[in-house]
């Protein structure tokens, strides 16, 4: 196999290896390699399903003070896709990498990285990443409504999703503001009626199926046609205790995860006077992760994710491994408490349920987010 000549494989295979790539990064790579593979995927672009930014518009409801009267008006948002990266050294013979996030930007249409927890970009951050220098890898993608005029997330939606049904077939669902499932009919946003009695904390695309989460800690299953079927078993109350703990999905090594995220008393106390509450002033104070257990058929907690870590950022939750990445910590989770840009991360073994943040760049359990060559 080491004296066989790449460049010289059938146009035919190459393209189809092309046209499959998982993303653009991946497309390029695949360029790279010599003359004879770049032609081979000449127009692969149109060929790869990368989603375009739509206009989406909403219909939001404002109070005014004068007249204390609701009126409605509708707004622009566009569909933003952005993705995570593996970043290693090409040159290093170390497996290590860090973590990256990036969009394109609204304006300019170039390339710029993302604080990995949040939609901001990151100041004076590079454009370009030479990939003979960089080996560069796509772990993972999140999508968000942007609003049209500020290139900001736009309030009125905590998640979005992409579901590709039935082929190439793409539907976009989301969580509103006011915890409803809408649907994109391609004009506006539609709420999902059969729905309209349950509020959600969270939606993910699990193994090419949608499911979603609502407060009482019920999965829901949303096939093609937006028809929803339970689940699974409910939390026990003997997990929740009565209080309103933000819950949200995570997928690790092709399991489907349901993490709890617990605040300090005064907190709970005001979220639960306010379900809609975009978690505004509260406070952190550890996480409580569950799996299914098929046999139980139950949710049952999770003591340890063995060398797996946790990353909750505000528009999708994932896990990476943690020997894969500079400084990660085994069996934790990652965060930022809202209105706060300080990274931190709890140990799920500390029974002290401690939690370390990150004050400075020098921390070297928060090394995967701070890349050496920014």
């Amino acid at each position: 196999m080491a004296d066989c000549d790449w460049s010289t494989s059938p146009e035919e295979l190459l393209r189809l290896i092309a046209v499959r790539s998982f993303s653009l990064v991946e497309l390029n790579r695949f360029r790279s390699i010599c003359s004879s593979w770049r032609s081979s995927a000449s127009g692969a672009e149109t060929k790869h399903q990368f989603p375009s930014r739509p206009p989406l518009r909403h219909l939001s409801f404002v109070t005014t003070k004068e007249k204390k009267r609701v009126s409605n008006t509708y707004h622009l948002m566009f569909l933003s896709r952005a993705a995570f990266f593996r970043v290693t050294l090409s040159s290093s013979s170390s497996k290590q990498g860090w973590l990256i996030k990036s969009d394109e930007d609204i304006n300019s249409k170039k390339f710029r990285l993302l604080d990995p927890f949040s939609r901001f970009a990151l100041p004076h951050s590079r454009e370009t990443l030479d990939l003979l220098e960089f080996t560069v890898s796509e772990i993972g993608e999140a999508y968000a409504a942007l609003s049209k005029r500020k290139g900001i997330t736009d309030r009125d939606f905590k998640k979005v999703v992409l579901v590709k049904a039935n082929g190439w077939n793409q539907q976009l669902l989301g969580i509103s503001r006011e915890r409803f499932i809408k649907s994109w009919d391609g004009e506006f946003w539609i709420r999902l009626e059969e729905m309209s009695d349950h509020k959600f904390s969270d939606i993910i695309v699990h193994r090419g199926l949608t499911y979603a989460l609502d407060f009482e800690g019920a999965v829901w299953w949303i096939d093609s046609r937006l028809r929803i079927y339970g689940y699974g078993p409910l939390f026990e109350e003997t997990i929740t205790n009565g209080c309103c703990i933000e819950k949200s999905f995570v997928e690790c090594c092709g399991e489907l995860y349901i993490v709890e995220r617990l605040f300090e008393e005064s907190s709970r106390k005001r979220k639960a006077d306010s379900l809609d509450s975009s978690g505004k002033g509260l406070k952190t104070v550890g996480f409580k992760v569950y799996k299914m257990d098929e046999e139980l058929a139950k949710w049952v907690e999770v003591k340890s994710l063995g060398d797996n870590a946790f990353v909750m950022a505000t528009d999708t939750n994932f896990s990476v491994l943690a020997n894969e990445f500079y400084g990660c910590l085994h069996n934790s989770v990652y965060f930022v408490d809202n209105e706060e840009s300080e990274m931190k991360v709890f140990k799920l073994d500390n029974g002290n349920g401690c939690i370390e943040t990150m004050s400075e760049f020098s921390e070297s359990c928060f090394q995967m987010f701070v890349p050496s060559f920014l």
